[in-house]
């Protein structure tokens, strides 16, 4: 229970305590005064009737007695009334009964005495007898719960105005040590960058002041552990003069992008005039050629995301290209070269123009290696210097299916409750226990299960992801008493953040699947979190509301600092395996990534771990988990035979 909800329910239950002890006391002593009263009327009305009644009790008048008796007592606060005398036939007793308006529960609470009062009739030398009186506490009743409903009001009223007043002056108190309290929460789930304002409360404001030290301590920490990360991943894997990505780091991404169910190509650029321009301009001169045309490939987008260029050799560069169709990547290509053409200042005069750089690409495969595909990509890199064309491309094995007719296929699965399936691979700690089992799509197609890797290319190349993360959610809220697994994780695809509806409609479905969320870790790519970097941070910020976890896959592929992670501070971060096993990477960079987001309190998990031996060495670096062939994918929920 917050401080601000005990201070209001103390000072309730003070009020409370107070008000029905000045309830009590005022009901208890009203109820004194008012059986005080009654006696002294009914001593005097006894006294009164005594002297009255003498002449007709002489005379034995019995009817005149009790008519004299009515009268004097008609709405009084007598119940019972007994005239005895030796000169009346017989004893005159009758009584007056009357009912209290007060609930029968507050008479039993609060009772009122009952009086009895006698007086003789006097005679001369001897008495003519005696009458006595009875109180009624009916109209003391009355009287007092009359008292009690203004009295009860009033405190009620009271009460409500005072815990009001109490209640706005304490907000307004506590408000400092609130903002305290959110600015401590921030430092684990946000930014910790911006100060805290100075409170006016005398006792708070060291506290104000420290948190803003140690906020700026953390943040200043971070960024110098974020900027060495980078300086150490630079001179692991960043070419010196050009700024590119050097022959170690372009190995690493297309390995992850083979590992991986994505689409693309990869070509060889090969700039053969560099040669030249050394020999006539010297090292400065081609270095200044090398930089600008990093930076022109660095600028180059292909259907909306940035390629991946690394510089191979003195003047060949590696292009790690997403998903096209054939004549948007022949544009694209031959685009690149014209552009690094003009960087070279052909000699327009000359009656042949010669050609400055060549490109030959080659698409992937299903089961390509990196040696199979770098080997076709500079076999058609040869065919287009001895065609005399600026652009190749290889051709695409007989094997490989139309898009078109991929794409009928994946909408009619689209369609169908049951047109995905899929399978589940544990991630899993160091001491052998699991985070949680990603999940793996297969479509299918009347009898057959096709990969991930044969249609999810395809998905994302006619932008279908949106679709296909929505019914792949649908299926898991379908399915989720079926599911044995204690935690799922789904890798969103970029269509889902790229459009605001498909977001805002993602962001309405976690909300109305509750009960999903508490089991589900919502992972994005680095490249996607880069881009919209926003919209991932309130994706996790809503999903943790709900008792999800966010994750960040592909992590540390970018040669960028990673300054977005204390914006997000994702639960866990995913890291390719085949960044820890090079021999060209020092074992600072790979304890310096892990430092990092543990920094920001996100666990590390090493992806594509294939040996007990690659799990040694990761948990020696500092990394939490792993995943990888090493724990094999399983199906994702019982079957029923």
């Amino acid at each position: 229970m917050s401080l601000s909800r005990r201070l209001f329910t103390l000072m309730l239950l003070v009020l409370l305590v107070f008000s029905f002890g000045i309830f009590f006391i005022q009901v208890n002593n009203t109820r004194d005064s008012l059986a005080e009263r009654q006696r002294v009327e009914l001593s005097n009305l006894a006294q009164s009737l005594s002297l009255a009644l003498v002449p007709h009790v002489e005379l034995g008048d019995a009817a005149s007695a009790e008519t004299l008796i009515r009268a004097t007592l008609d709405g009084g606060y007598v119940r019972d009334i007994q005239l005895e005398s030796v000169a009346l036939p017989a004893p005159i007793a009758f009584d007056i009964t009357r009912e209290s308006q007060a609930p029968e529960w507050f008479q039993q609470m609060i009772p009122m005495p009952v009086e009895t009062v006698s007086r003789e009739l006097p005679g001369g030398w001897a008495s003519l007898g005696a009458i006595s009186l009875t109180g009624e506490p009916a109209q003391g009743h009355d009287d007092l719960w009359k008292l009690a409903k203004r009295l009860g009001l009033w405190l009620l009223l009271g009460g409500l105005l005072t815990l009001l007043v109490a209640s706005l002056v304490m907000r307004r108190l506590l408000r400092p040590l609130d903002r305290l309290s959110a600015r401590l929460n921030e430092m684990e789930t946000q930014r910790f960058d911006a100060p805290l304002e100075e409170t006016s409360v005398k006792e708070l404001r060291g506290i104000t002041s420290a948190v803003n030290r140690l906020g700026q301590r953390l943040h200043t920490q971070f960024e110098a552990q974020a900027a060495q990360l980078a300086r150490l991943q630079r001179q692991a894997e960043q070419d010196a003069v050009s700024g590119l990505g050097n022959r170690g780091y372009l190995n690493r991404a297309v390995d992850e992008w083979l590992s991986e169910p994505l689409g693309g190509s990869f070509a060889l650029l090969r700039v053969a005039q560099l040669e030249v321009v050394y020999q006539e301009q010297g090292y400065k001169g081609r270095d200044a050629l090398l930089r600008a045309i990093a930076q022109r490939l660095e600028q180059r987008e292909l259907a909306g995301e940035p390629i991946v260029a690394g510089r191979l050799a003195n003047h060949d560069f590696g292009l790690l290209l997403p998903e096209a169709d054939e004549s948007a990547l022949q544009a694209f290509l031959k685009g690149i070269t014209e552009d690094i053409d003009r960087l070279l200042d052909a000699n327009p005069m000359a009656n042949s123009r010669p050609i400055g750089c060549v490109i030959g690409a080659a698409r992937r495969e299903p089961g390509m290696t990196r040696t199979q595909l770098f080997t076709v990509a500079d076999t058609t890199l040869l065919q287009a210097i001895e065609h005399g064309s600026s652009v190749a491309l290889a051709e695409e094995g007989d094997q490989a299916r139309p898009r078109g007719e991929w794409r009928e296929v994946i909408e009619q699965s689209l369609e169908r409750p049951d047109g995905l399936d899929f399978v589940a691979q544990p991630v899993l700690f160091n001491d052998g226990s699991e985070l949680h089992r990603e999940l793996f799509a297969r479509l299918r197609e009347g009898d057959q299960l096709h990969r991930a890797g044969d249609f999810l290319p395809v998905v994302r190349h006619f932008r279908l992801g949106a679709r296909f993360d929505l019914h792949a959610l649908e299926w898991l809220a379908a399915h989720v008493d079926g599911i044995e697994a204690p935690r799922l994780a789904l890798n969103l695809t970029e269509e889902t953040l790229d459009d605001e509806a498909s977001f805002s409609g993602l962001i309405s479905w976690l909300g109305v699947h509750p009960r999903l969320c508490k089991r589900l870790d919502i992972e994005v790519s680095e490249s996607i979190a880069l881009r919209h970097l926003e919209r991932v941070k309130l994706l996790f910020r809503r999903a943790r509301r709900l008792g999800a976890r966010g994750g960040i896959d592909r992590f540390a592929r970018e040669l960028k600092e990673l300054s977005y992670l204390e914006a997000l501070r994702p639960d866990y971060v995913k890291i390719d395996q085949a960044f820890f096993k090079r021999d060209d990477v020092d074992t600072e960079l790979l304890q310096s990534l892990c430092m990092t987001a543990h920094q920001v309190e996100s666990l590390v998990i090493v992806t594509r771990v294939e040996s007990e031996q690659d799990q040694a060495r990761v948990m020696s670096l500092g990394a939490d988990g792993y995943q990888g062939y090493v724990a094999p994918a399983v199906d994702v929920m019982a079957r029923k035979p």
